[in-house]
């Protein structure tokens, strides 16, 4: 007897939405509840459990509280405690407010991926300094 591995097999006629059980593999979703960071083949992947411990990190590093953060960013302080504890995720826009109020990057924020932005910036003016001096 085959086993059908928990995919339901859909077919309805009537609203034109038909769905073989060979399909559905492309649609079932991991039962382990959230994804993990690092997976084995070295892919990232956002959490909203990790980004919100780092904004807290960051946060507590600068020695801001809450209200005074959301203050200084304009955003609620309930928002940004339920940001840090995983609840909510972070929009596109508060995550850009939170790395330009850190001076970090979005790389670090979403994935972890730590860059210093003063050492890239400094790389850059170098090299634009080297395209200068070659241009005389």
């Amino acid at each position: 007897m085959r086993q059908n591995y928990g995919i339901p097999m859909f077919c309805f006629i009537g609203t034109g939405f038909f769905l073989h059980r060979h399909a559905a593999l492309f649609l079932t979703f991991r039962r382990s509840g959230s994804v993990p960071a690092v997976r084995k083949e070295k892919r990232m992947y956002y959490d909203q459990h990790v980004c919100g411990a780092r904004i807290q990190e960051l946060r507590k590093s600068k020695g801001y509280t809450q209200e005074a953060l959301a203050e200084a960013i304009d955003i609620d302080a309930k928002r940004i405690s339920k940001i840090e504890r995983g609840v909510i995720s972070a929009s596109y826009n508060d995550m850009i407010l939170f790395s330009e109020f850190f001076g970090v990057t979005l790389d670090y924020l979403i994935i972890g991926k730590r860059q210093d932005v003063d050492a890239l910036k400094k790389k850059v003016q170098d090299a634009i300094t080297q395209l200068q001096e070659a241009l005389m």
